[in-house]
């Protein structure tokens, strides 16, 4: 069996595109970039597909609003329609909001800071983890550090929709001790109806490495600094996904 191959998209403004690629290769996937001003149809050869952060085309209009108009993620949502592998992270969990694919679920600016923040948080993965396909294989309560960095990254919307997401276990991914940005129901990650498409707001990719980590705690030090952990499960969960190998009991490292 071939290793998946999987696009990792860029706009103009896209960023962390090489770390997602990195990430995307070392779970044992066949990654690579993917502009803006290729064909779109050369798409539907990929196996899945991932939305890196950024701020796509400056973010005007509102975050990912204008990517989200383009014909690659319009064949994107198709591919998506037919079973496909979708992640966004950050810009490109705001494209996907923004493109419908999760349907009446908005991001919007951080409250009560109403500006850009950095930091990193504890992500704790929901009480249905099998849910979807890049949490698959964890176990419910894991923490996982990730890097969360945007001015526009609460989930929001009406309050009936999101009892909806929470009763159906779509919202696989919190903020561990309340959202600092006042997503509702502190999520963090939201997932479509079929599980097949992740929206996440912090990054995984920007402490999937040893030496993303090391400064957090002196077990962590020492060893190869380029060994994947922590939030690279995030990846290892979509590889595993995309070969048919749900292997229970994944953990951070």
């Amino acid at each position: 069996m071939h290793d998946p191959r999987v696009a990792v998209l860029v706009f103009p403004g896209t960023n962390s595109e090489e770390e997602t690629v990195d990430a995307c290769r070392d779970a044992g996937m066949d990654a690579g970039l993917f502009m803006w001003s290729e064909e779109p149809a050369a798409l539907r050869a990929y196996d899945a597909y991932v939305l890196p952060g950024g701020f796509a085309h400056e973010d005007r209009v509102r975050a990912g609003a204008i990517a989200a108009k383009n014909p690659l993620v319009t064949l994107i949502v198709e591919e998506a329609q037919r079973g496909k592998l979708v992640l966004g992270l950050c810009n490109g969990a705001q494209i996907l909001a923004e493109s419908g694919v999760l349907g009446e679920i908005a991001i919007a600016r951080n409250l009560p800071a109403g500006h850009f923040q950095s930091r990193t948080v504890d992500v704790v993965v929901g009480a249905a983890p099998e849910r979807c396909a890049f949490t698959r294989g964890l176990q419910p309560g894991t923490i996982v550090k990730m890097a969360a960095a945007h001015g526009e990254g609460r989930f929001c919307g009406d309050p009936s929709v999101f009892e909806r997401l929470e009763a159906r276990g779509q919202i696989v991914l919190t903020y561990g001790g309340g959202a600092f940005n006042k997503s509702m129901h502190a999520a963090a990650g939201v997932c479509n109806e079929a599980g097949n498409v992740l929206a996440l707001m912090p990054h995984p990719e920007r402490l999937a490495w040893a030496f993303n980590v090391a400064y957090m705690s002196s077990s962590g030090r020492g060893g190869d600094p380029n060994r994947t952990a922590g939030a690279h499960v995030i990846f290892q969960c979509m590889a595993n996904a995309l070969r048919g190998t749900h292997t229970a009991g994944i953990s951070p490292v």
